[in-house]
C-alpha cells in the first residue's frame, strides 16, 4: 500500500475536486458578465437549489446580489482557453465575452445572457446567499435547464467528445473525464441495458 502523507487542511478542498466546472452568467443594468467557477453543489431534490461558491471581491458576485439571477453553464473541454480566460481577468478589466469569443445567448426564464457554446445551462433564482469563510454561497432555485442530447443523455456521456467536461485541478491544470464505469445489478450481464 502505498505511503500517504499529511495535507493541510485547505488541501482537503482539491482533494474533492475534480467537479465540473461552470461558467456563471450574471447580468446588471444591461451589462452581462461571466465568471468560471469550480466550488458547486447541489443542494435539494425538491425545490430544486444548487448552489455555486463566490467570493465577494467578484463582478460576479455583485451583478447575482443585485439581479437575483443567475445562470451555470456547462463548458467541456473545447472551451478551456475561454475557461481558464474568464477565471483569470475580472469583467472590471474588460468585456470578457469579447475577449474569448463567447457568444451570449438568450435565457429562457432569466435577464441574463447563456453561453451559447456551452453544452448544458441551468437557470437560476437567487434564492440565499449566505457568507462561509471567505466566499459567500450563493443558493439558486433552478428555473430553467437545457442541455445538448449528444453531451447529456440521463447522464453525461463522456465517451462522446460533446460530454468530455472540464474539470480543474489546480492552477493551470485541467483534466477531461474519460472512461465510464458501471455497476453491474445482481444478476445482470455486461451488455444489459436497464
Amino acid at each position: 500500500m502505498a505511503t500517504k502523507r499529511v495535507l493541510e487542511s485547505r488541501d482537503a478542498l482539491r482533494l474533492l475536486v475534480p467537479g465540473p466546472l461552470a461558467l456563471v452568467t450574471t447580468m446588471y443594468r444591461d451589462q452581462p458578465n461571466v465568471m468560471t467557477a469550480g466550488w458547486l453543489l447541489p443542494l435539494s431534490f425538491d425545490p430544486v437549489l444548487i448552489g455555486v461558491a463566490i467570493h465577494p471581491g467578484r463582478l460576479t458576485h455583485e451583478f447575482a446580489t443585485k439581479s437575483e439571477v443567475f445562470a451555470l453553464n456547462i463548458p467541456n473541454v473545447d472551451l478551456i482557453s475561454a475557461v481558464h480566460a474568464c477565471g483569470m481577468t475580472s469583467g472590471r478589466e474588460g468585456d470578457k465575452w469579447d475577449a474569448t469569443g463567447l457568444t451570449p445567448a438568450e435565457a429562457v426564464e432569466i435577464e441574463a445572457p447563456l453561453v451559447a457554446e456551452c453544452v448544458a445551462h441551468i437557470e437560476c433564482g437567487l434564492m440565499d446567499r449566505r457568507m462561509w469563510g471567505d466566499h459567500d454561497l450563493f443558493v439558486g432555485r433552478v428555473l430553467a435547464v437545457q442541455a445538448d442530447d449528444e453531451a447529456f443523455q440521463g447522464s453525461w456521456q463522456i465517451e462522446e467528445d460533446a460530454g468530455r467536461l472540464l474539470h480543474h485541478l489546480g492552477a493551470d491544470r485541467y483534466a477531461g473525464l474519460g472512461k465510464p464505469y458501471r455497476m453491474l445489478a445482481e444478476g445482470e450481464e455486461e451488455g444489459d441495458r436497464r
